[in-house]
């Protein structure tokens, strides 16, 4: 029975398609192709008929290709209209003769109310889809009416209405006057913030972020951008500042805050893989919301074999919780790893701002304990060392940009009369630039950094400079570029130099082949011949992010137990 059911359906469906034609278009007798384009707009939006030589579809034909050559401004058309085929599939010719255009011969633009001396209003004005002299175009005229009706929306002309708007053809003429009169009412201003839920914590918070102040001009930019500040404090699951109209106080607008919490703690773990330091494991630890105030915290712990870490920061917006904060950071970390077996105490104050072009200026002072064995040789430091450092991060394409730089600088100094163990200055820069022609990418690194200092064995191994391994220079082990002491153990130096070319072009769809060059050094005395690495590498877009193989020997290593390739192995982002 559902068998014959089916059946019958179809065969139903069957019957009722075949009732209809097949209709095809030809359009002849214009050259304008925009008029063309919107005959065939305007035909699409008709139903297929039983039959196209009917009297009742030729109407809808004749009606549609009208409406379609007037919105142009073109009133004086002639059209034949041509059936060929039989039914169910037949050719619909069309022979148009537009005739006389219908020009615009008076342009009566009027500005009413508050808004008749508001820049952005009179620059819609000057600049106006249609001028005196030209071609009728109603999609042209809306247009402009949109634009009027949008800025009054922006500005906070919420009254503001068309007390008229005409468009006047004479058709014998081929003429047309068009009358815009347009009251824009009065301007409203912002008004105060209101909560939902009221209890909510951050009210302190939100209102340090207005840009803006109760009786300042309803701007929906600038509340914008407000949405766009609170948002991205990363303190709400939610949230979103809306303008109450319908309940206006006067010229004020009421604002209401709508906003989620996010969770008290949030964490997040993942493992990483590099070929300088193995396995990775690392975990973080949130707190974005400790009072009132914004205060937050943040913990991580990095984990490998060579390397463990962990911090903690304690943060304190001032304007901004992103970019305008006090940050107070704790820390200790173990590395051994070559002739490197250190322990560091950090502690650090800074004072972050966001700066123009948006970099990120950090005035900061650090106490710094460490001690250990570097090479042969044990330390101990303690220093307290002010500094101020600029970084900026840019990027486009998301997961795998296809553009973008990160640029990290450094100045820091300690000193005896400090309360510091030795005298030391330093200057650290780091940058990275990604760029893409044509599907293929270019990729840069330049690193350099100086040490001025007595000695360097007055300085912590942490601070002096090494080079080699994956994200140095490929083709050595991770940090086994240095000065040496006479028994060839790795001592650090002074100064590093570093700077890293790749070229990556496509092979298939997510995976690029890379060609590289890597050269420089760290060194105390520059007598060292720069160490180069080359080779070539695979990138795989992957659903986690860049997942980067590289195979690399040194190029002009003296030293014959070096020239042999190496293999890096990275994943996760590179800038």
């Amino acid at each position: 029975m559902k068998i014959s059911k089916t059946l019958f359906f179809l065969l139903a469906l069957l019957v009722h398609s075949s009732l209809y034609a097949d209709v095809i278009f030809s359009i002849k007798g214009i050259d304008n192709k925009d008029v063309k384009e919107n005959i065939v707009v305007f035909l699409k939006g008709l139903s297929q008929p039983q039959n196209a030589n009917s009297q009742s579809y030729l109407q809808q034909v004749q009606s549609s290709t009208r409406q379609a050559v007037t919105a142009l401004g073109y009133y004086q058309m002639k059209l034949d209209i041509n059936v060929t085929g039989e039914a169910g599939k037949q050719t619909v010719t069309l022979l148009v003769n537009l005739g006389m255009a219908t020009r615009i011969t008076a342009l009566n633009l009027k500005l009413l109310g508050e808004g008749s001396s508001d820049p952005d209003f009179l620059k819609i004005v000057k600049n106006f889809p249609l001028k005196k002299n030209d071609i009728l175009h109603h999609g042209k005229y809306e247009q402009g009416k949109n634009q009027l009706k949008n800025m009054a929306q922006q500005h906070g002309y919420f009254d503001a209405k068309f007390s008229q708007a005409s468009v006047d053809v004479i058709s014998k003429n081929n003429s047309a006057t068009v009358n815009i009169r347009f009251d824009t009412g009065i301007r409203y201003q912002f008004g105060e913030l209101f909560f939902s839920p009221e209890d909510l914590p951050a009210k302190k918070l939100i209102s340090s972020l207005q840009n803006f102040k109760a009786g300042d001009p309803y701007d929906s930019q600038t509340l914008m951008k407000f949405n766009t500040e609170t948002n991205r404090t990363g303190y709400f699951k939610n949230i979103s500042i809306v303008p109450e109209i319908k309940k206006k106080q006067g010229r004020e607008i009421p604002l209401l805050v709508l906003a989620k919490m996010r969770p008290k703690d949030s964490f997040n773990a993942g493992i990483g893989v590099s070929t300088d330091e193995g396995i990775r494991g690392k975990f973080r630890w949130t707190r974005p919301w400790v009072n009132q105030y914004g205060h937050s915290i943040v913990g991580n712990v990095v984990a490998s074999v060579p390397r463990q870490e962990a911090s903690l920061a304690y943060n304190i917006p001032i304007s901004d919780p992103l970019y305008h904060y006090y940050s107070i950071k704790t820390g200790y970390k173990f590395v051994d790893d070559n002739d490197t077996n250190t322990q560091q105490y950090l502690f650090s104050v800074g004072r972050y701002k966001r700066l123009e072009n948006n970099w990120l200026r950090n005035v900061f002072v650090k106490y710094h304990n460490e001690t250990g064995e570097q090479g042969q040789d044990d330390f101990s430091a303690e220093l307290i060392m002010p500094g101020v450092s600029f970084s900026r991060i840019r990027l486009r394409g998301g997961l795998h940009p296809t553009w973008g730089d990160t640029q990290q600088y450094e100045i820091a100094v300690a000193h005896k009369s400090l309360f510091s163990s030795s005298n030391l200055f330093k200057i650290y820069g780091k940058a990275k630039f990604l760029r893409s022609y044509n599907k293929q990418q270019f990729f840069s690194t330049t690193e350099v950094g100086a040490l001025y200092t007595d000695s360097i064995y007055n300085v912590p191994a942490s601070m002096r400079f090494f080079a080699g391994g994956d994200q140095s220079i490929r083709g050595y082990s991770y940090e086994s570029i240095s000065p040496e002491d006479n028994d060839g153990y790795l001592i650090g130096g002074k100064y590093l130099a570093v700077q890293s070319l790749e070229y990556r072009f496509p092979v298939a769809n997510n995976w690029k082949v890379a060609t590289f060059i890597d050269a420089g050094t760290a060194t105390s005395t520059f007598s060292e011949p720069i160490s180069v690495g080359a080779g070539l590498g695979i990138i795989w877009s992957s659903p986690i992010g860049p997942v980067r193989f590289y195979a690399a020997a040194p190029v002009n290593n003296a030293d014959t137990t070096l020239n042999k390739w190496m293999l890096h192995f990275m994943i996760g982002p590179e800038l």
